[in-house]
């Protein structure tokens, strides 16, 4: 956590990888939740959240702010906005986790399954096989 020139805070997560876009922040299930819930859970008065990219001849900034220049190459947007849905993704997650709610459900589908290293121990193939076999008794779509 950083403070700007407004006294406001930055939420600054540093990374190495190349594959970052702080549209990994949007949605109902965001695939970088930290800096939202960061953000969206934070006592202080937060301005900016930002990845900042770690690579030879790649650094950068990228994220979102509520003012323009806060950080260099950080976006400006209707903050209030972000931080609300912010708010109403992470809390749903959490009311979801918190029921217990463990369905079989890859976001991306069956390319998410392609980069996970937990394929032994998940059950995404039961669903496979369920989907077979209403296919093979007529109920598929």
């Amino acid at each position: 956590m950083d403070r700007l020139a407004d006294g406001s805070h930055a939420l600054i997560d540093y990374k190495t990888g190349a594959q970052l876009t702080p549209q990994m922040w949007i949605g109902e299930r965001p695939d970088e939740p930290q800096l939202p819930l960061y953000a969206a859970s934070a006592a202080e008065d937060i301005g900016a959240v930002a990845f900042a990219r770690l690579r030879t001849g790649s650094m950068r900034f990228m994220g979102f702010s509520r003012a323009k220049d806060a950080i260099p190459q950080v976006k400006p947007c209707q903050w209030d906005s972000l931080q609300a849905q912010w708010r109403t993704a992470l809390e749903g997650l959490a009311r979801q986790f918190s029921a217990g709610d463990a369905r079989v459900d890859p976001k991306k589908g069956f390319a998410t399954c392609r980069s996970c290293d937990l394929q032994p121990l998940c059950r995404v193939h039961e669903r496979l096989d369920a989907l077979a076999q209403a296919a093979d008794d007529g109920e598929g779509g």
